[in-house]
């Protein structure tokens, strides 16, 4: 068969001229074959390799299979750990960061899904969303604010996992969210950071379709932004401060206005995403049975405002702006968090701010924005005041877990771990009268230590424990 016999539905559309000129006709024909052959083959490389056009990366489309992918191939993805780049695309976080990685100075280690943690457990009592502030940018893992407030929660043995990445925003955050109510936890904690969350949701918010529903205003004039200094900023924008206790740093205003100028449409629509997600979240979190814990973790700037205030330091006009418009905004997004059902707001500028004026060392002595230790640990204490008392204390003694099928499997549930009896009958004849049926996700974090075949009370009998944990 032919090429042109292939193509003869071209002649639909190709137009017959007056007096049958065969040899206009087939040259019609061929400019005609040749121009959809360039349109497609364009079309599949902009599709298929859109970097042969010269289309940057952070501006190419990643698309979502609609097949259902090999499970263990799409988990241990060679290309991800063999990347080279710290963080990878993605078609609705826009960015992840790269798997498995060792632990570095500054970063790392990465568990199996991306995120800074040791291991990925089965139940996680806290889990903690937020962006490169949460993350911990320059520390090491041992002092960033999850793992902080996980050795804060020790006495009832919580388990805290961090699904923070640097560079996320709002969007990602709810993004998350879902994912993260697969551990079972009993609490999320959500640290929006009001430093460039504003800005980033409002970029992701209207370059991915996927995230149309957010958008506060679908016809915003994106153009309508605060001018963007530059990054790194200029050290003509940079700001250095030296208090009188010879404590020193270096603020960049003119940056973290770019998400706080509210006189800007592109800023306002920011917060409004911002709200949008938290009232999303409550409403999620209620329906499972999750505590919501909302907090906004201000820019360094605003943390040192009542230092510089109090010292009498000549601020720059940047400043002083980015203090009040910041302030006025946290104040209103705070107000907002507060009115959802079911969620706790927890307010760090205060805490921030009364650390900050000691001489402790809450940031670096650079332009960094991020937290160093001592900054971390202020953050973490505050947020533990309040998931202490959503945290349940492990059991202890007889306890019994229900399984789908309705049949209840005995416990002995012991300071050093947890013993499963092998009947009823077992562990009624080493003394136990009576129990409590609790969640399995009760007693995760208890060490199996084995199976009970034996009648033995005084090993495994009420007696065995303290006699205030003894059930009766």
């Amino acid at each position: 068969m032919s090429f042109r016999k292939d193509l003869r539905w071209l002649h639909l559309y190709i137009p017959c001229f007056d007096g049958g000129n065969k040899m206009k006709n087939e040259w019609v024909l061929s400019i005609g074959v040749v121009a959809i052959t360039l349109v497609v083959a364009i079309g599949l490389i902009r599709w298929f390799a859109p970097q042969l056009l010269g289309i940057p990366v952070d501006l190419q489309a990643v698309r979502v299979s609609k097949e259902i992918p090999p499970f263990f191939e799409n988990v241990f993805r060679k290309e991800d750990t063999e990347s080279r780049e710290f963080l990878l695309k993605d078609p609705y976080t826009n960015i992840r960061a790269r798997p498995m990685l060792i632990e570095l100075s500054g970063v790392g280690p990465h568990d199996l899904l991306g995120f800074r943690n040791r291991n990925v457990p089965n139940i996680a009592d806290v889990i903690a969303i937020g962006d490169s502030q949460t993350y911990g940018n320059r520390t090491v893992l041992a002092e960033n604010w999850p793992n902080q407030l996980e050795r804060m929660l020790i006495d009832k043995r919580s388990v805290v996992y961090s699904m923070a990445t640097g560079g996320w925003c709002a969007v990602q955050y709810l993004n998350m969210f879902t994912n993260a109510t697969f551990f079972r936890p009993r609490v999320i904690v959500i640290a929006f950071y009001s430093g460039n969350d504003p800005d980033e949701s409002v970029t992701l918010a209207y370059s991915v379709d996927h995230w149309a529903p957010l958008r506060p205003d679908p016809n915003l004039d994106l153009s309508d932004k605060p001018r963007f200094p530059g990054f790194p900023v200029p050290s003509s924008e940079q700001w250095p401060v030296r208090f009188r206790s010879g404590l020193t740093t270096i603020f960049t205003p003119s940056l973290r206005l770019v998400s706080n100028d509210t006189t800007h449409a592109t800023v306002r629509a920011g917060y409004q995403i911002m709200e949008k997600v938290a009232q999303l979240m409550a409403k999620s979190a209620s329906e499972v049975n999750i505590q919501l814990i909302l907090t906004i973790i201000p820019t360094k700037e605003l943390v040192y405002s009542e230092r510089v205030r109090r010292e009498g330091i000549n601020a720059s006009v940047d400043y002083m702006r980015l203090v009040e418009l910041e302030r006025a905004n946290i104040d209103h997004l705070a107000r907002s968090f507060k009115q959802l059902q079911n969620v706790e707001y927890v307010d760090l500028l205060e805490a921030l701010q009364k650390e900050a004026s000691t001489n402790q060392m809450l940031y670096p002595a650079g332009t960094d924005g991020h937290p160093l230790e001592a900054g971390n640990r202020v953050i973490a204490t505050t947020i533990a005041s309040i998931v202490r008392k959503y945290m349940v204390q492990p059991p202890l003694g007889l306890v019994g877990i229900k399984l789908s099928s309705g049949k209840l499997l005995p416990f002995l549930a012991t300071k050093d771990g947890l013993w499963q009896f092998a009947t009823n009958e077992i562990a009624e004849k080493n003394g136990w009268k009576s129990g409590h049926i609790v969640d399995a996700r009760d007693i995760a974090s208890l060490p199996q230590m084995g199976m009970i075949n034996i009648i033995d009370p005084k090993k495994f009998g009420p007696q065995a424990l303290q006699p205030q944990y003894a059930v009766h």
